[in-house]
């Protein structure tokens, strides 16, 4: 059906306009108002007063536009991370909440949230009030974990911070978001976090106090240890009373964007945000069908480290920590030692905990589910991690930073074929719309820039009014920068980043296609693709492959094998094989570094040339 530029836009309004009106509850619009920033957010939260009576994803009065609304099963709760923990530890007490492994520590879920309650009141006693914001600088640690509970229980606003960061990378977060506190490690790996953050509070006048896990005394440095003996048994009861205090509204924490592009920004968002997406998250998962031990390859920091932390608390899962950071052979051997049950990570990590697994040939037999999101899968990973892990129900996940976590999920049950071939089924309480450069929806099945609108989307962005102006429109969608294709059942399927697209001689390629199709090859275990100068045709592909341990292959026979199988334009004109690729630390491989590195190494021209 063919619309007029006028018609269609009269019907985008119609559609938001209809959109706004069944998910507002008038008799609870609350006004979200952050000014350390330098300027106010204002963002109109969804409620649940209006419930269709069907569970399946809703369209608007013409079905044959890009627009659906999901109204779900369960209702939407104003209740904080704070409470959530508390309720687990009430059902399970004695049931191990966390595992670390390289510490050789665990602790129950009372034992973790008696700690917890001892650290907020003790940094209630150095002067941290509700609102403030604490930073958290390390790896998948226990401490990490602890300090996260307490900052919820405490109010206030946790800020994750990437343990990579070198001096810059740490300075600019700081500033960005003007952060009263942090906790580190004082040593990891190569690099003295006391000596660095010693070094930034120079520079960041609103950092007043650095603590550290150490038994060190450092000078001008707080150990956890003497912070938590600040707390007296009247503290500590002080923090479990204000627990209902604190709103579900207020913000929970700022979670950085991973910064595959460029510098990182920083969103905030609500304990609502997380406490939904997480209940949703862990429904999907299938957590509450058993006891499960989860083994966490995914960082803390980052937002699928968040959420599986959080989803983990509604149904009495224990997290298993192999290693302080990602490394395949520790998480194989935390899946075999602790008999983990289910398994998180990101395509990249997939990757190479098959190639371990390959290599090792282990036993295992045990996994009964997983999760796999952050980044793009193919269809050939799927049915790889299948192969070499022996179970069947892999949760394929989509979703941002900006939208909390979780925006599409895998629904139990489904079809192998849509857990394959799509990034799940759209989550309860959103809207999703596809749109076209002009912001007027597109027919469903054409591709798109997906936005997104709900409770899960973020307050905004931190100190930074102009991008936040540029994310979120006025009515709440949030545009996701991903070109995105809807379907009528409420599934969805990602072609790529807008950004990454390759535009060659006026033919728009998206390199997810090319990934995947490189992918089903027999000697390739890994691909990414990237746009590179070219001075007839603006730019041309370049695939940089990773291939099977002892395989051999040129890239004129690659070449050669692609020749009628994919349009002669997506051949690439550069192939090259690496072992490793640039990624950030949760795994998303970082393509304008890669880019950067092939024009340095002079493998592909640059537009500087």
């Amino acid at each position: 059906m063919c619309y007029s530029v006028y018609s269609e836009t009269m019907f985008t309004k119609n559609i938001r306009q209809f959109s706004r009106h069944i998910i507002t509850d008038r008799n609870k619009e609350i006004l979200s108002i952050y000014q350390r920033g330098g300027f106010n957010f204002r963002k109109k939260l969804s409620q649940t007063q209006y419930r269709p009576q069907s569970t399946q994803a809703t369209q608007t009065p013409d079905k044959n536009l890009s627009y659906l609304f999901h109204p779900g099963v369960l209702p939407l709760t104003d209740t904080t991370i704070g409470q959530i923990f508390e309720t687990a530890v009430e059902r399970w007490p004695n049931r191990d909440c966390i595992v670390s492994i390289h510490q050789n520590v665990r602790l129950t879920y009372s034992e973790a949230l008696r700690r917890a309650n001892i650290l907020a009141a003790g940094l209630r006693k150095l002067g941290l009030r509700k609102g403030d914001c604490i930073g958290l600088w390390g790896p998948n640690d226990m401490e990490w974990f602890i300090a996260y509970v307490a900052a919820v229980r405490a109010g206030l606003i946790m800020v994750g911070i990437n343990p990579a960061y070198q001096q810059v990378e740490l300075e600019f977060c700081l500033k960005k978001v003007q952060l009263q506190a942090v906790i580190a490690p004082e040593v990891f790996r190569m690099k003295n976090y006391a000596s660095m953050l010693l070094e930034a509070k120079t520079n960041c006048p609103a950092l007043k106090h650095l603590i550290i896990y150490s038994e060190n005394i450092v000078s001008g440095v707080h150990r956890i240890s003497d912070v938590e003996a600040l707390a007296t048994k009247r503290d500590v009861e002080a923090i479990c009373k204000e627990q209902n205090s604190i709103s579900s509204y207020d913000g929970s924490n700022i979670q950085f964007t991973s910064g595959t592009t460029g510098k990182p920004k920083a969103p905030i968002l609500s304990h609502r945000s997380y406490v939904n997406n997480s209940r949703q998250g862990a429904e999907r998962f299938e957590l509450h069908n058993a006891h499960h031990k989860i083994c966490v390859n995914v960082p803390f920091f980052h937002a699928f480290g968040m959420i599986t932390q959080v989803s983990a608390w509604h149904a009495g899962s224990t997290l298993i920590l192999p290693a302080p950071t990602f490394n395949p052979v520790n998480s194989l051997e935390a899946i075999i030692q602790e008999k983990c049950s289910a398994v998180f990570g990101t395509p990249t990590m997939w990757v190479n905990l098959i190639d371990v697994q390959q290599r090792v040939g282990a036993s295992i037999n045990h996994i009964l589910t997983g999760a796999i999101g952050g980044s793009p899968a193919s269809q050939e990973l799927h049915k790889r991690i299948s192969e070499f892990f022996h179970f069947d129900r892999l949760k394929t996940i989509y979703g941002l930073t900006e939208t909390t976590a979780i925006s599409f999920q895998s629904l139990p049950n489904e079809r192998r074929e849509l857990t394959e071939t799509t990034v799940g089924h759209l989550g309860d309480h959103l809207e999703a719309m596809v749109v076209d450069e002009n912001g007027l929806t597109l027919p469903l099945g054409t591709p798109g820039e997906l936005w997104i609108r709900g409770y899960s989307t973020m307050i905004g962005y931190w100190g930074d009014k102009e991008n936040t102006g540029n994310t979120l429109t006025e009515d709440g969608w949030l545009k996701t920068g991903d070109q995105f294709v809807l379907r009528s059942d409420g599934y969805g399927q990602i072609v790529g980043r807008l950004k990454d697209m390759v535009i060659r001689g006026g033919e728009n390629i998206f390199p997810k296609e090319i990934e995947d199709f490189f992918e089903t090859h027999p000697a390739v275990l890994e691909a990414h693709v990237v746009g590179v100068h070219d001075d007839v045709y603006g730019e041309e592909v370049c695939a940089c492959l990773r291939l099977k341990k002892g395989a051999v292959i040129t890239k004129d026979e690659l070449k050669y094998w692609s020749k009628g199988k994919i349009a002669h334009f997506k051949i690439p004109k550069y192939i090259e094989f690496r072992d490793t690729f640039p990624c950030t630390t949760s795994g998303k491989v970082q393509k304008y570094l890669l880019r950067e590195e092939l024009e340095r190494k002079n493998i592909v021209p640059s537009k500087l040339n």
